[in-house]
């Protein structure tokens, strides 16, 4: 298989690339499939900065607690939510992202910087905190393992265990927190960049002998056809359903910010002779116009789905990290609440047991559950 040939290729050159360049000696590892690079000095910087700013930094870190409290009772309520719909509605619950299974490889470079993105961001808050919470570091270290992006901190697990619970709740909460603001600021460039209001539809491409090939052309925007505006795909397919194919029609585009007009001939759908085709491959949702000049063609293509899947995939670590299943964020934070909240540590053990669970099941329920 293609993707198969196009894997081994990738890690047979990273392979070459560390040996060439001996990048053994600045900080990198390279096992079968798995690259990390790690950095004392730069998690010693990182300290610093937590460590000179601690008291402003503790600020930002107790409002992390509070952002990070509210996104664990967030996950919960979804989670369970999207299971009781599930269930009732045989709506479809959570999908993993599995390249070229869930999500089609066009899309996996997208995935794998909005990762990043979130990944790098999240370990740079941890290592932040540490310092403000007077934890030393040891290193600071991302790696690549088969397609997929990650990173760590690594402190001194004794000085951090023998911090108080609150230290501790600050250190737990701060990566959450930090893919939580990675989200708005990508909400944000949204709404500055990009139009709330859908109109057009864009097109990507025509198919060879179809009616719109040599008329219309990549990234032209369909605006109306025989006078019918096209607001989105939805009023596209309405359009066209009222057109009998072998039927001549007039076709407004906007192209490189000029209206055009241009007439075709509609040929028989493929499959579907009573209904019409143009022979165009479109945005596979609406089209929201950019609301900066220079963002068209390729370049706003580009830019939403960065924007689409680092809102996506931002939330969605800052929402699963929290919940309290070991390894997660989620968990270390609950236990050091309940450590702060009660003397009893039968009944915090307990609880934290329950809740792991509990989170386990919706998490598994969610992606796996058989849809009635």
């Amino acid at each position: 298989m293609l993707w198969v040939a196009t894997f081994l290729s990738l890690w047979s050159f990273i392979a070459i690339i560390y040996k060439v360049f001996n990048l053994k000696k600045y900080g990198f590892s390279l096992k079968p499939f798995l690259l990390i690079a790690r950095s004392k000095s730069l998690a010693k910087k990182l300290e610093a900065i937590g460590s000179s700013k601690s008291r402003g930094w503790r600020y930002i870190s107790n409002l992390s607690i509070l952002v990070s409290g509210g996104l664990m009772v967030f996950a919960f309520y979804s989670l369970i939510t999207s299971l009781i719909n599930r269930i009732k509605t045989s709506q479809a619950g959570l999908y993993p992202i599995v390249p070229g299974i869930t999500i089609g490889w066009d899309v996996v470079p997208y995935f794998i910087l909005a990762a990043s993105i979130t990944i790098v961001v999240h370990e740079i808050f941890h290592a932040i905190t540490f310092g403000s919470e007077k934890v030393p570091t040891k290193s600071f270290g991302v790696f690549f393992a088969a397609i997929l992006p990650g990173g760590f901190v690594e402190a001194d697990e004794e000085a951090f265990k023998s911090s108080k619970p609150l230290s501790r709740m600050r250190v737990y909460a701060s990566g959450s927190f930090s893919n939580f603001l990675v989200f708005l600021i990508g909400m944000l460039l949204t709404v500055a960049t990009i139009s709330p209001i859908p109109h057009g539809v864009l097109v990507l491409d025509t198919f060879e002998d179809a009616p719109a090939h040599g008329v219309l052309k990549s990234w032209d925007v369909i605006l109306s056809i025989n006078g019918c505006e096209v607001h989105g795909l939805k009023s596209l397919e309405e359009v066209l359903g009222s057109i009998k194919p072998g039927e001549s029609i007039e076709i407004v585009v906007l192209r490189n910010r000029e209206v055009m007009r241009f007439h075709l001939t509609t040929a028989p759908y493929p499959g579907n002779t009573s209904r019409s085709y143009l022979g165009v491959r479109i945005l596979p949702f609406d089209y929201h116009p950019p609301t900066i000049p220079w963002l068209r063609g390729e370049a706003y293509l580009h830019w939403v789905f960065t924007l689409d899947w680092l809102k996506i995939v931002s939330l969605s670590v800052a929402l699963i990290n929290m919940l309290p299943i070991p390894l997660l964020d989620g968990s270390g934070f609950l236990r050091s609440l309940l450590e702060n909240l009660l003397e009893d540590r039968k009944v915090s053990n307990a609880i934290m047991n329950f809740l792991g669970a509990f989170s386990l099941f919706l998490l598994i329920a969610n992606i796996w559950l058989p849809i009635p």
